[in-house]
């Protein structure tokens, strides 16, 4: 049984997803007001990873809310900062950012006797150590706030991010432990800790279905610790509206909260917001403040272990097909849009994803399956763009990535677990892939993406594709006006697929409105 918690439902977000609207920095403070008085969000994540927010954003959304609202920041509408990762950017920009939470807190206290801001997200965990260092920088930076200002605040809690398939697995070790390591290193245990748990990064590396089932895991994992600890736990999902990034919007809400039972929180991203039919965003955020916390799933110990041979058998498929495809993402992502303000990716002020450690996850897998997904992984890192990009590269040429890897890893699955194993995998595990996969179907257009693929690459999808059309009986037609901009695209995505050629300006500026337009049609950029 679940204990009653107070965590918000529905988190507004600043991702760059949205084909229809580009946001720039100083239009976010109003979209802070506009996420709590026009959608009934009662979250806002102020988002500084890997992203060219000002510092004193805190402090403006803040103001906000007080000065133009009727709203009490830290009450009616939370402000939950996402600070970057001092492992992944650098500790100047989270120090900064933790000195932006104290102003913003020593302002609200001036108009009101609430803390507007009261956690932090800690994007890319990897580990408890990197948690506890930047919890105590927090209490560093109140400290100072206290000596230099007068004022008291109550430290600010972290959220740890938790973004790839193997940390996923291993979430709920993550979170007690950093618990634990909370009670040694400060002296007390938190009443309420909250996970963070991302769906897209995890895709990016690992696939469709190897994702969704790692984020259930660590769902199931954490909501496990609520019966072990004192601490209540609550869970943060983040999920885009496009299935490889979580189908999350309203049409499939009842699939969505049917996967994923046991999350507390939602994030409602820009896709949904802008790029939807209006009243959509709406609808699901009074949904979501309906529906959870909705009771957990429970998986036995013979589950947990059949999920993650699983896990590591379309892994594998998946990644032997993306170290291929690597380069013609990364051109073909180049000439999508940027829809908010990012830093550089490279440099001491960026960062790129990095390939993840998969040697627990190895462990986890029978002897053979987790050879196979040793074999499967590149000898170096891809340097992948982000989530968002990365899937509209693939939806852009044709390939939507919810089908690369899937049906060669069914067909493995059945060989190496058995058919019971397969038949849970679709009716227990995973029961809205049906339509994941249905909804892609109305982007994929083989013909145009054969011409990006090497023979190989195309032999392997194209035998994806026919396991996927038999087993779920798809009707693989893509959209008609989609299927008539792929096919207008399609020279000038391969002259920039071509390494090395660079495609006039006039041009990009062609190619980059087409390609808006396209994800126009499928209400998100990626």
């Amino acid at each position: 049984m679940n204990r009653k918690t107070n965590f918000p439902k529905v988190m507004c977000t600043q991702h760059p997803d949205a084909a229809s609207k580009y946001i720039a920095t100083q239009e976010e403070p109003g979209e802070a007001i506009e996420a709590a008085k026009v959608f009934g969000c009662d979250e806002y994540m102020p988002d500084y990873e890997g992203k060219a927010t000002p510092y004193h954003q805190n402090v403006q959304i803040v103001l906000k809310l007080i000065e133009e609202t009727d709203l009490v920041p830290g009450k009616d509408v939370v402000i939950t900062p996402r600070a970057p990762s001092a492992v992944q950017e650098n500790r100047f920009r989270q120090l900064m950012v933790m000195m932006s939470i104290a102003e913003a807190n020593h302002d609200a206290l001036k108009y009101s006797d609430v803390q507007a801001i009261n956690e932090f997200v800690h994007p890319m965990t990897g580990s408890v150590k990197e948690i506890i260092e930047a919890q105590q920088h927090m209490v560093d930076i109140s400290e100072l706030s206290k000596k230099e200002f007068g004022f008291s605040m109550e430290v600010p809690r972290i959220i740890p991010l938790i973004e790839d398939a193997p940390a996923l697995l291993h979430a709920k070790e993550l979170a007690g432990n950093t618990i634990l390591a909370w009670k040694e290193h400060f002296g007390t245990v938190p009443d309420e800790f909250r996970v963070f748990l991302g769906k897209s990064d995890s895709a990016l590396s690992f696939g469709h279905v190897a994702s969704t089932l790692s984020c259930k895991c660590a769902i199931n994992g954490i909501s496990e610790l609520n019966s072990e600890l004192d601490t209540q736990t609550g869970i943060i999902f983040g999920a885009g509206t496009l299935p490889f990034r979580g189908h999350l919007d309203l049409k499939n809400a009842e699939n969505f909260f049917r996967e994923y039972r046991g999350i507390g929180t939602i994030t409602l991203q820009s896709a949904l917001r802008y790029s939807h039919k209006k009243g959509d965003a709406e609808a699901l955020v009074n949904l979501a403040k309906e529906r959870l916390p909705e009771t957990p799933e429970v998986f036995s110990a013979e589950e947990k272990e059949e999920i993650v041979n699983l896990i590591g058998i379309f892994g594998a498929s998946y990644s032997r097909i993306l170290r291929q495809l690597a380069p013609t993402i990364n051109q073909i992502a180049d000439l999508l849009p940027q829809q908010r303000d990012r830093l550089m990716s490279k440099g001491t002020g960026g960062y790129s994803r990095s390939a993840p450690d998969i040697s627990g996850l190895v462990k986890l897998c029978r002897t053979d399956i987790g050879k196979e997904l040793e074999a499967s992984m590149p000898a170096e890192n891809l340097h992948l763009p982000r989530a968002i990009k990365f899937t509209g590269a693939l939806y852009s040429i044709g390939l939507p990535p919810e089908f690369i890897g899937t049906g060669r890893a069914l067909e493995k699955a059945r060989e190496k677990l058995g058919e019971a194993t397969c038949e849970n995998l679709l009716i227990k595990y995973f029961p809205s892939l049906a339509d994941d996969l249905n909804f892609a179907s109305g982007y994929l257009d083989l013909n145009v993406a054969s011409r990006f693929l090497s023979g190989e690459c195309l032999k392997e999808v194209r035998k994806d594709i026919e396991i996927l059309r038999d087993t779920f009986d798809l009707e693989t037609s893509p959209e008609p006006s989609y299927r008539i901009l792929v096919e207008m695209m399609q020279p000038d995505l391969l002259q920039a697929g071509s390494k090395g050629n660079c495609m006039d300006e006039e041009v990009s500026q062609l190619v980059c409105s087409t390609l808006t337009k396209m994800g126009k049609i499928r209400k998100a950029l990626g």
